[in-house]
C-alpha cells in the first residue's frame, strides 16, 4: 500500500502542478467578461469619487480656501489609475475583434486582459481614502455624504442644467430652420424636446426650493440637515436623468437626423444665402481676418439684422486683445439690455469661447454695491462672499478671486448693465487702475450717455445702438400683436410704426392699442398718443433717461433746435440765434459761441437726444420722438410753435398759448399770407423761412413782440418805412437773407443789434444809418451782388465788430489817394480793434493800404484782383491773387503778413517778373497747406534755391496750364523740412515739364499719397535718376494717375532724353514706387507696350484699383522685358486688387505673357488668346470692366486660377472679336457673381457655353446673380447652348434686360422658371426673330405641364418684338403639329401655362395698387 500510496501521491502532485495552472489560465480566458464588468464597476465608482473630490477642490479654489498637497496627490494617483484602466478596456475592445476578423474570440487577448484587469482592480481597491478635507464627500455612511455635499450637488446640477439648456436651444433653432424649409420633424425629436424641457424645469424648481428652504431653519443661521439630505438625494437622480437627455441629443448632429426630407423639388437655401437671414458676412475685398466672434448662421426671429450686426461688432471688439472695456450706448428703451442678453447667450453657448468665466450684474440709477458684488460672485461660484456683510471685505475677496484668475491666465468677462454714472470699480472689487480702467478682466457695459462710457469708465470701444429700421420695426410690431394685423387696421400700421420711431419699448406699448379693438378706437388712440398712457410711458422714459440729466444750457439749445423746425439745422444759424438769445453761458464773442455750440451738441449726442448727421461731419439730426417730446411736454409752460400745416393753425394759435409762447417758426411752408397779427408778449424768437419775395409783413406785425431777441425773415419783401422793427429794443440777432429790402436805413434804429445778416439780399447801398449799430459784432453781406456803395465812415463806426463777411459782394473800395472818397476804404477796418474774421474782395490792388492792420485777423478769405469766383477751399486763411506786372502789392508790408499767415493760396493769371512761386514770399510760406496755380505763364519753377525752409507745411500742390513751367524744383538739394508734409501733387497741361522730382528729393517726401499727371506733352518720367544711389520708397503713396503723356517711357528715367533702357536698380526703384499704391490709373500712354514686369508684380501687394485706358501700343499688362530677369513661369498674383478696368486698348491681346520669343511661339501654336490665363490670378477681385478690346477672343482660359474667385460684377462692352463669354469651367468658379452686363459685342453667339464635366448638373451656379443685362449682341443665337436647369440657378435674379438680339428666338426653358422666384423686372425689346419668351424645344427637357409663375414680377416690358406670338409655347409633337394646333398654341400672348396668375394680379386693373407695370409696344 505504501508503494501504491506513494505513486498515487506523486501522480496527484504531478497532475496538480500541471492541471491547476491550466485550469487557472483557462479561468482567465473564460472569465474575461466578468473581469470587464468588475473593472468597469471599479472605474465608475472611482470616477464618481474623483469627480466629487475635484468639485470639492474647485469649490475651495473658487472661494480662495487652501487645498492640501495630499488632496492634489490623491487626485493625481486616482486619475493615473483611471487612465490605465481606461486604456486597458480600450485595448481589450480593439484586440478582441482582430481574430478571424472578429468571428472568433482571441483567447490570448482575453487571457492577457484578465490578468491585467485583476491587477488594475487591485490597484484601485488599494487606493487610500481621500484626504480629511475631502472625506465628507466619500464618507462610508452615505447619509452624511448627502448632507455635507449638498452645495456640490447643487453646483453639479446647475452645470448639467446649463449643458442641457444649450442642447435644447440648439435643437429649437435648428427646428425653426427646418420649419422654414417645410420639413417634417420626427416625433422622437419632439418627445425629446418636451422631456428635456420638463427635466430642466424640474431641476430649476428643485434648486429654487433648496435655496429658499436653506434659509428657513434657525432664521437661516444654521443649515437644515434634513433639507440638505433630501435635496442631495433628489439632485443625484436629476443629474443622472439630465445627463441621459444630454447624451441622447448627441444623435442629433444635423437637420437630417431630426427631420424628414423637404417636399419634392424644394431647394433648401443655406442660411447664409437666405434673404432676410441674420447673417454677418465680410464684404471686404481683402482676405478677411479670422474673427473671434461667431456669425449668426441660424435665423432667430427675435434678432434683427441691425442687431445682429451690432452683436457681431461687440463680439469682435471683445475678441480684440487691445480692448479691455467695451460699451454700448443709446437712448433709453432702444434695446441695450436685450442686446446684452443675446451677446451673453452667444458667448455662453459657444464651444470655442475665449472666456472661462462670464458674470453679469445690473447697476441701475442708484447703484447698490453690495448687490452688484453678490451678482458677480454668484456667476463666479464665489459662495463665501455671502458670509461677509462688510462691502470692503467683500470687495477684497472678489478682487483676490479675479487676480487669481488673471495669474492662472483664465479670462473673465463681467457684464455691467444700465450704468447712469461713474461706477467705482475699486469699491466693487474689480481690479482697476487709478483712472478707473479695468485690468485683468474684460468689461462689457451699457449706458445711455456715451460720456459715461468714454470718460468715466474709459471704454476702448463704444457702439451707438440706434433705433430699428422701418422694416424691422414693422416685423416687431406684427409679432407683438400676435402675427398678422386685422385687415381693417392695416392702414393704421404705418402711422403706428412712424410714431414709434423704431424704439422697441414704444413699439411694444403702441402695439397694445391694436389688440381687441376697432378701427375708430385705434385711430383715436393714435391721434391722442401723447395724452394717453403710452404718452406717459414715452415722457417718463425720456425724462428719466436723457432730458432730466442734462444742463439747463443744453436744454435751451435742444429747445432751439426743435423750434428751428428744419430737418437739417444749420450750425451757423444756431450759433447766431443762440448768441442773440443769450443761451451760451460765459461767452464773450461770436466765435466762442460757435465753440460752445459744438460742445453742447456733443453733449446732446452723447445723451442720444441728438443723432449724428449722415453726411456732414459736424452735423446732426433730431429724433422725431425727441422733437415731439420737447415740443409737447418739455415746453408745456413755454410753448414752441412749429407751424408746418396751415390746417392746424386754428388750434395751434390759440390766444392762451400765444400769450406764453416762446418761439414761433414757419419752416418753408410756402405761405400766401401770414396769419393775423399775433399777440405774443413773451416771444423770444420768430423764424419765417420762405422763398417768395412777394410775401410782405405789415408794419405793426411785431408791435406786441417787444421781448423778441432773435428774428429771421428769410425770402420775403420788406417795404419802405415805417419799419416793422421800430419797437424791438431787445433784438440782438436779425437775419433778412434773400430778401427784397427797399430801405436799409430803418435798421439803424435797432440800437442793441449784435448780429445782422443781409445775405443774398438785393440792397444797393449801405447807408450811414448802419453806422449807428455800435453794438454790432457780426455783419454778413455775402452774395449781395447789387451792393455798389458803402458810405464812407460807416464801417469805421462799427468799432465792436468781430466778423465781417463780404464774399461775392461789394469790391469797389476807395483808394487812399482818392478825394473826396465816394466809397468806404479798407483803412476803416483799422478802427475795428476786435475784428478777427474778414471775407473781402479787392478788385483794385492799389486800394490795399500799406498800413492795414491784419495781424489781428485769425480767419480771412481775401481776393485781390479780378479773380473768377470764390473757390471752395479748406482752411481758415485763404488768399486769391490775380496780379499783373505793374502792381506793387507784393512790396506792401500788410500783404507779406497776409502771405505769411495764409494756409490756402490761389494764383490765377499771375504774370510777373518773379520766375518762381517761392519768390513771392520773403518768409517762405511757413503756414501754407494748399496752393493752386493756374494760367500763370511767368513761372518757370515752384521753388528756387533757398537757405530757409520753404513750403514746410504744404500738403497739396495743384499746377494747371503753366505753359512755361519746366521744373517743380530748380535745385536738386532742398532745405531740410521743405515739402516734408506734401501729400498730393497734381500737374495738368504743363507742356514743358519733363520730370516731377529728382530721385534725391523724392526720398524727402515721406508723406506723399497721391500723384496725378495729365496732358504734359514732354513728360518722360515721374522721377529722374540724378546720380543718387540711396534706396528710396514712397511708403504712403496710395493713388497714381497718369493721363495723356505721349512721351513717357519709364516711371524712373535717366538722362535728358527718353530711353527704354532700365537698370536693375531702376526696376527696384519702380517696385518701391508702386508697392503701397491703392489706386493706379493710367490713360493715354501711347508708347508703352506693357505696364509691369513679373519682378514688379511680385512686390505689388497693395493696389486695390487698377484702371488702364487708351494705351494704343499696349499688348499686355505684364510682360517679361527682353534681357531682364526670367520668363514668366509661375502664377503672378494681385492679392489685394478689387477693381480692374481695361478700356480702349486696341492692341491688347492678353493680360500677361512671356518674352517676345515665347510670344511668337505662342502665336504660331494658337491663334486664340484668353485675356486671363494661368499666369495671373486675382483672388479678391470684385469688379471687372472690359471695354473696346478689339483683339480679345476669350476672357478666361480653362487654366485660369479662379477657384477662389470673389468676382461680383462683370461688364463687357464693344469687344468685337469676343465669341463666347463664360464657359462651363469658368461658370463654376464665378459663384459670387451678382451683376453681369454684356453690350455691343458683335460676334458673341452664346453667353453661357455649357459643356464638359462642369455641365453635368452636379453643381448649381450663379445663385448670387441679381442683375443680367444683354444688349445689342447681333450674332447672339442663344443665351445658353443647352438647358441650364440643374447647372445654373437664378434664385436671386431681380432684373433681366435684353435689347437688340435679332437672332434670338426665345429666352427661358420651362424648367428654369421655378428658379426665377425673385425676378421683379423683365424687359425684352428689339428682338426681331423672337417668337416666345418661354419655349420647350424638342430633345431639351420636359414639356410644359403646369402653370409657370413669376410670383414677384412687378414690371414687364415687351417692346418691338415683331415675331412674338405668345409668352409661353408648349412643344407640339410631330403627329399633332397641324396648322390649327399650332394656331391654338400661340393665339394668345398669356396662355394658361404662362404667367397667368401674375399678370392677373399685377398687370390688370390692379397694376397701380400693387406697384407693378406692364408695357406692350
Amino acid at each position: 500500500m505504501s508503494i501504491v500510496s506513494a505513486v498515487s501521491r506523486a501522480a496527484w502532485d504531478v497532475s496538480k502542478s500541471v492541471v491547476v495552472p491550466i485550469k487557472r489560465q483557462f479561468g482567465y480566458v473564460m472569465s474575461s467578461k466578468s473581469y470587464v464588468r468588475d473593472l468597469q464597476t471599479e472605474v465608475e465608482n472611482l470616477r464618481d469619487t474623483v469627480e466629487r473630490v475635484s468639485n470639492s477642490v474647485e469649490v475651495a479654489r473658487n472661494n480662495l480656501r487652501p487645498v492640501s498637497s495630499d488632496a492634489r496627490k490623491w487626485l493625481a494617483n486616482a486619475e493615473q489609475a483611471l487612465k490605465a484602466a481606461d486604456d486597458l478596456l480600450v485595448d481589450y475592445e480593439k484586440g478582441n475583434k482582430t481574430c478571424c476578423r472578429g468571428t472568433l474570440p482571441d483567447l490570448n487577448c482575453r487571457y492577457q486582459f484578465s490578468r491585467n484587469a485583476k491587477d488594475k482592480i487591485q490597484v484601485i481597491r488599494d487606493l487610500p481614502p481621500p484626504p480629511p478635507e475631502c472625506r465628507g464627500i466619500t464618507e462610508i455612511k452615505r447619509h452624511s455624504e448627502y448632507v455635507i455635499s449638498s452645495e456640490i450637488y447643487a453646483q453639479d446640477l446647475r452645470k448639467e442644467v446649463g449643458k442641457l439648456a444649450y442642447e435644447v436651444d440648439w435643437v429649437d433653432l435648428a427646428l425653426e430652420e427646418a420649419k422654414k424649409d417645410h420639413r417634417n420633424v420626427r416625433s422622437r425629436v419632439t418627445q425629446w424636446q418636451v422631456k428635456a424641457k420638463d427635466a430642466n424645469e424640474e431641476a430649476s424648481d428643485l434648486l429654487d426650493h433648496f435655496e429658499k428652504a436653506s434659509k428657513t431653519w434657525c432664521l437661516g443661521t444654521l443649515p437644515n440637515p434634513s433639507c440638505h439630505y433630501k435635496f442631495s438625494r433628489k439632485a443625484e437622480d436629476k443629474i443622472r436623468g439630465i445627463q441621459e437627455h444630454t447624451r441622447s441629443c448627441s444623435a442629433y448632429t444635423k437637420l437630417e437626423d431630426m427631420c424628414s426630407s423637404a417636399r419634392p423639388g424644394y431647394v433648401s437655401p443655406t442660411p447664409a444665402r437666405e434673404e432676410g437671414t441674420d447673417v454677418v458676412q465680410s464684404t471686404t475685398a481683402i482676405e478677411p481676418p479670422i474673427s473671434a466672434s461667431t456669425s449668426i448662421t441660424i435665423r432667430d426671429d427675435s434678432v434683427f439684422e441691425s442687431r445682429a450686426l451690432m452683436i457681431q461688432k461687440v463680439m469682435d471688439a471683445l475678441a480684440n486683445t487691445s480692448n479691455s472695456v467695451v460699451g454700448i450706448y443709446g437712448m433709453g428703451g432702444v434695446g441695450k439690455s436685450c442686446l446684452l442678453v443675446d451677446v451673453e447667450k452667444r458667448i455662453r453657448i459657444r464651444e470655442d469661447t475665449s472666456f472661462d468665466w462670464v458674470a453679469r450684474a445690473d447697476v441701475s440709477e442708484n447703484p447698490d454695491i453690495k448687490r452688484i458684488q453678490g451678482e458677480i460672485a454668484h456667476w463666479l461660484g464665489l459662495t463665501d462672499l455671502e458670509k461677509r456683510d462688510d462691502v470692503s471685505l467683500r470687495a477684497n475677496l472678489l478682487r483676490s478671486r479675479l487676480e487669481m484668475e488673471e495669474r492662472e491666465k483664465k479670462k473673465v468677462l463681467i457684464i455691467l448693465d444700465n450704468l447712469w454714472d461713474r461706477l467705482d470699480l475699486d469699491k466693487v472689487g474689480i481690479p482697476c487702475g487709478p483712472d478707473n480702467k479695468a485690468r485683468g478682466c474684460k468689461l462689457l457695459l451699457t449706458a445711455r450717455d456715451q460720456r459715461v462710457l468714454r470718460r468715466e469708465m474709459r471704454c476702448d470701444s463704444a457702439f451707438l445702438l440706434r433705433e430699428l429700421e422701418n422694416v424691422e420695426a414693422k416685423r416687431l410690431f406684427e409679432k407683438m400683436v400676435g402675427g398678422k394685423v386685422p385687415v381693417e387696421l392695416e392702414p393704421l400700421v404705418e402711422e403706428a410704426v412712424r410714431i414709434s420711431a423704431g424704439l422697441p419699448f414704444l413699439i411694444v406699448a403702441i402695439s397694445k392699442l391694436f389688440i381687441d379693438t376697432s378701427y375708430s378706437e385705434c385711430d383715436y388712440a393714435l391721434k391722442q398718443i401723447w395724452s394717453e398712457d403710452t404718452g406717459n410711458v414715452i415722457t417718463s422714459t425720456l425724462q428719466l433717461s436723457c432730458y432730466g440729466r442734462i444742463s439747463e444750457e443744453a436744454k435751451s439749445l435742444l429747445r432751439l433746435c426743435v423750434a428751428y423746425g428744419v430737418s437739417k439745422p444749420s450750425l451757423e444759424d444756431l450759433a447766431r440765434y443762440g448768441f442773440g438769445l443769450r443761451i451760451f453761458r460765459g461767452v464773450s464773442s461770436v466765435q466762442e459761441a460757435r465753440v460752445r455750440l459744438g460742445s453742447l451738441i456733443h453733449t446732446l449726442q452723447a445723451s442720444s437726444l441728438l443723432l449724428d448727421g449722415e453726411e456732414d461731419a459736424g452735423g446732426f439730426k433730431i429724433h422725431d420722438l425727441v422733437r415731439e417730446f420737447v415740443a409737447s411736454f418739455a415746453s408745456t409752460n413755454r410753448p414752441l410753435l412749429v407751424l408746418k400745416d396751415q390746417h392746424k393753425w386754428e388750434t395751434a394759435l390759440l390766444e392762451d398759448r400765444l400769450k406764453i409762447c416762446e418761439a414761433i417758426c414757419f419752416p418753408y411752408v410756402d405761405l400766401e399770407e401770414l396769419p393775423k397779427e399775433l399777440i405774443c408778449p413773451e416771444l423770444r424768437i420768430f423764424l419765417l423761412l420762405e422763398n417768395k419775395r412777394s410775401l410782405e409783413i405789415s408794419d405793426s406785425y411785431f408791435n406786441s413782440m417787444k421781448n423778441l431777441m432773435a428774428l429771421d425773415l428769410r425770402g420775403i419783401r420788406l417795404s419802405r418805412s415805417p419799419s416793422p422793427f421800430q419797437f424791438m429794443e431787445n433784438l440782438h440777432t436779425l437775419c433778412v437773407d434773400n430778401c427784397s429790402v427797399e430801405d436799409v436805413s430803418v435798421l439803424g434804429k435797432l440800437k442793441g443789434l449784435q448780429i445782422l445778416s443781409l445775405q443774398q439780399s438785393d440792397i444797393q447801398q449801405l447807408p450811414k444809418e448802419i453806422g449807428q449799430l455800435v453794438e454790432l459784432r457780426l455783419l454778413d453781406l455775402d452774395y449781395c451782388s447789387k451792393l455798389q456803395i458803402i458810405e464812407p465812415g460807416v464801417l469805421g463806426r462799427l468799432t465792436k465788430l468781430e466778423e465781417l463777411y463780404m464774399k461775392d459782394s461789394f469790391d469797389r473800395w476807395s483808394a487812399g489817394e482818392q478825394t473826396p472818397a465816394t466809397n468806404a476804404g479798407l483803412i476803416e477796418l483799422n478802427n475795428m480793434k476786435n475784428l478777427r474774421t474778414l471775407h473781402v474782395s479787392i478788385r483794385n490792388p492799389s486800394a490795399l493800404p500799406r498800413d492795414l492792420d491784419v495781424e489781428k485777423l485769425t480767419e480771412y478769405k481775401i481776393r485781390i484782383g479780378d479773380v473768377r469766383g470764390w473757390g471752395d477751399y479748406k482752411g481758415s486763411r485763404m488768399l486769391e491773387l490775380n496780379l499783373d506786372g505793374t502792381s506793387d502789392v507784393l512790396r506792401k508790408e500788410c500783404f507779406q503778413s497776409i502771405l505769411a499767415k495764409a494756409d490756402n493760396l490761389y494764383l490765377y493769371e499771375v504774370d510777373r517778373t518773379e520766375k518762381s512761386i517761392s519768390a513771392l514770399s520773403s518768409e517762405g510760406f511757413p503756414k501754407l497747406k494748399h496752393i493752386q496755380v493756374e494760367d500763370s505763364p511767368s513761372f518757370r519753377c515752384i521753388l528756387e534755391r533757398s537757405s530757409l525752409p520753404t513750403f514746410e507745411a504744404l500738403e497739396t500742390l495743384l499746377l494747371n496750364n503753366l505753359v512755361n513751367l519746366e521744373k517743380i524744383l530748380c535745385t536738386k538739394n532742398i532745405s531740410i523740412g521743405s515739402f516734408s508734409t506734401l501729400k498730393v501733387v497734381r500737374v495738368k497741361g504743363c507742356d514743358k515739364i519733363e520730370v516731377l522730382f529728382p530721385r534725391s528729393v523724392v526720398r524727402e517726401l515721406p508723406q506723399l499719397e497721391e500723384i496725378e499727371v495729365v496732358g504734359c506733352k514732354l513728360m518722360r518720367g515721374i522721377v529722374e535718376a540724378d546720380g543718387d544711389r540711396g534706396k528710396f520708397e514712397l511708403p504712403k503713396l496710395r493713388v497714381l494717375k497718369l493721363y495723356w503723356l505721349p512721351n513717357i517711357e519709364n516711371f524712373i528715367t535717366t538722362g535728358s532724353s527718353p530711353s527704354r533702357s532700365t537698370s536693375d536698380d531702376q526696376i527696384g526703384t519702380q517696385i518701391a514706387f508702386f508697392n503701397e499704391q491703392q489706386t493706379l490709373d493710367v490713360h493715354g500712354l501711347d508708347n508703352h507696350g506693357f505696364m509691369f514686369s513679373p519682378s514688379m508684380v511680385k512686390s505689388l501687394a497693395k493696389p486695390r484699383k487698377l484702371s488702364i485706358w487708351r494705351c494704343e501700343k499696349m499688348e499686355a499688362i505684364i510682360t517679361e522685358e527682353e534681357g531682364f530677369g526670367v520668363e514668366i513661369s509661375e502664377t503672378l498674383a494681385f492679392p489685394m486688387l478689387a477693381y480692374l478696368s481695361l478700356q480702349y486698348l486696341k492692341s491688347l491681346k492678353c493680360f500677361s505673357h512671356g518674352s517676345r520669343e515665347a510670344r511668337s511661339q505662342d502665336n504660331v501654336q494658337s491663334r486664340r488668346l484668353a485675356l486671363f490665363n494661368r499666369e495671373v490670378s486675382f483672388p479678391f477681385l470684385e469688379s471687372l470692366t472690359i471695354e473696346r478690346l478689339p483683339n480679345l477672343n476669350e476672357i478666361w482660359s480653362d487654366e485660369s486660377p479662379l477657384e477662389s474667385s470673389n468676382l461680383r460684377s462683370l461688364k463687357v462692352v464693344r469687344c468685337d472679336s469676343l465669341s463666347k463669354v463664360i464657359s462651363s469651367r469658368s461658370l463654376v468658379k464665378l459663384h459670387k457673381l451678382q451683376t453681369l452686363s454684356i453690350n455691343d459685342c458683335s460676334l458673341v453667339q452664346e453667353i453661357f457655353y455649357l459643356e464638359g464635366p462642369s455641365a453635368n448638373g452636379d453643381v448649381e451656379t450663379l445663385s448670387e446673380l441679381t442683375t443680367l443685362e444683354l444688349n445689342k449682341l447681333g450674332s447672339l443665337r442663344c443665351i445658353w447652348n443647352k438647358n441650364p436647369s440643374g447647372i445654373v440657378s437664378f434664385h436671386k435674379l431681380k432684373k433681366f434686360e435684353l435689347d437688340g438680339h435679332d437672332n434670338l428666338e426665345f429666352i427661358f426653358f420651362p424648367s428654369m422658371v421655378k428658379s426665377l422666384a425673385q425676378l421683379r423686372d423683365l424687359t425684352v425689346s428689339n428682338c426681331e426673330m423672337m417668337e416666345t419668351i418661354i419655349a420647350e424645344e424638342e430633345g431639351l427637357g420636359m414639356e410644359i405641364s403646369k402653370t409657370s409663375a413669376f410670383s414677384m414680377l412687378t414690371n414687364l416690358r415687351l417692346s418691338c418684338l415683331e415675331s412674338l406670338k405668345c409668352f409661353s409655347r408648349r412643344k407640339c409633337s410631330r403627329e399633332t403639329q397641324s396648322p390649327n394646333r399650332v394656331k391654338s398654341c400661340c393665339s394668345t400672348l398669356f396662355s394658361q401655362e404662362a404667367i397667368e396668375k401674375t399678370i392677373e394680379r399685377k398687370a390688370s386693373s390692379k397694376v397701380q395698387e400693387f406697384g407693378g407695370s406692364l408695357t406692350l409696344s
